[in-house]
């Protein structure tokens, strides 16, 4: 079978981080084999005007000896146009490669990274096309985060119940997600996000549940008294604004692309990427693009949002898992939890770009 066309069990949407990887992925395509490569200015030039479209297939391997296929459709957005100002753009370019996953038949699809959040953003109910389902895989993103986090509160000896944990990003899908998860279990909320009005209505809704939080959309007003930062949004997040992070706190960068890229943060020895899981029977992308892609110190890892179509393509559950804004449940998030365990996917060990941090000796605080 190969990769000689397989029936599609899934789909995933996605895009580029950087333009260093866009040059290597682009490359990769069109030269195999070959040492020559277009240059960065005429890769610059051309990317954004490539059509959506298929570029290699995914195969998923399952602790239950079942297997499914993938298609990576790449959506070309370009990775410096990754926000407000661009919107428009980009929700047409999504759209269109929700259409081509739907020619291609994948019955349940993610839409991975920025493409979730464009279909978010467009305030247009978007679940099928047909037979077709999209799935934002915020749900599992989440359900990774989480429990990431209350593994690095054990690695490091820091008590939830008594701890200040802020949450970078804090109404969005996600960020609403943890806030949801953690309400209950921290010692204090600490919220941030770029609008004042969404968050004073979650401050309300909290309050409403004497839930002990307080909120700014200055992220400098909070980050010093954070025990635990949990980062779904990089658009409120300025060079100095981690400055005065504590260097007990634990941070989780939960972003794509990875966020946290103060200089103030990229040394701090309690960082970790969230939203991560791990294929313990493993995975392979067409063309070995996996390099490419993933270039983490540990193997057979993958984003939650892209690994939630494979779980329900697994369980055979074609459906808008996740949707809209705002309606992912504690209940949820052990429902495609338990979805996942049971195919041996797994929440990630604590890593970030340059160590597997459960590797070392636990620290002593």
């Amino acid at each position: 079978m190969g990769y000689q066309s397989p029936s599609l069990d899934f789909a995933v949407i996605g895009h580029q981080d950087s333009w260093d990887t866009v040059m290597q992925f682009v490359n990769a395509f069109r030269f195999t084999g070959n040492g020559n490569g277009l240059p960065l200015e005429k890769v610059q030039e051309t990317f954004t005007y490539i059509p959506p479209r298929k570029l290699f297939g995914i195969e998923v391997n399952a602790a239950s000896n079942d297997k499914v296929n993938g298609a990576y459709i790449e959506t070309f957005i370009a990775p410096d146009e990754l926000g407000i100002a661009h919107l428009r753009q980009n929700i047409v370019k999504v759209k269109k490669a929700c259409e081509v996953a739907a020619r291609l038949g994948a019955p349940v699809v993610s839409l991975g990274g920025f493409s979730s959040i464009v279909m978010e953003l467009s305030n247009q109910p978007f679940t099928n096309i047909g037979n077709t389902y999209f799935t934002t895989g915020n749900t599992l993103t989440a359900a990774f985060i989480v429990k990431s986090v209350e593994k690095a509160c054990d690695h490091w000896n820091i008590d939830l119940r008594s701890a200040n944990m802020l949450i970078i990003g804090s109404t969005g899908d996600i960020g609403s997600a943890c806030v949801e998860y953690f309400s209950r279990k921290v010692g204090q909320l600490l919220l941030c996000a770029r609008q004042h009005g969404p968050l004073q209505r979650q401050s309300t809704q909290l309050a409403q549940k004497k839930i002990h939080h307080t909120f700014s959309t200055s992220l400098k007003d909070l980050v010093s008294n954070a025990d635990i930062v949990i980062s779904v949004a990089s658009s409120i997040i300025n060079n100095d604004d981690l400055r005065d992070l504590p260097q007990h706190a634990i941070v989780c960068d939960a972003g794509y692309p990875k966020n946290l890229q103060s200089r103030h943060i990229r040394s701090h020895e309690r960082l970790f990427y969230g939203g991560m899981g791990i294929l313990t029977e493993g995975f392979t992308f067409e063309n070995n693009v996996q390099d490419i892609l993933y270039k983490f110190p540990l193997p057979q890892v993958g984003h939650g949002c892209l690994i939630e179509a494979a779980v329900l393509a697994l369980e055979k559950k074609y459906c808008a898992f996740s949707s809209g804004k705002g309606n992912i449940t504690v209940e949820s998030m052990d429902e495609i939890l338990a979805m996942a365990g049971k195919h041996g996917i797994k929440t990630a060990p604590l890593f970030n770009s340059s160590l597997i941090i459960e590797d070392r000796h636990k620290e002593v605080v």
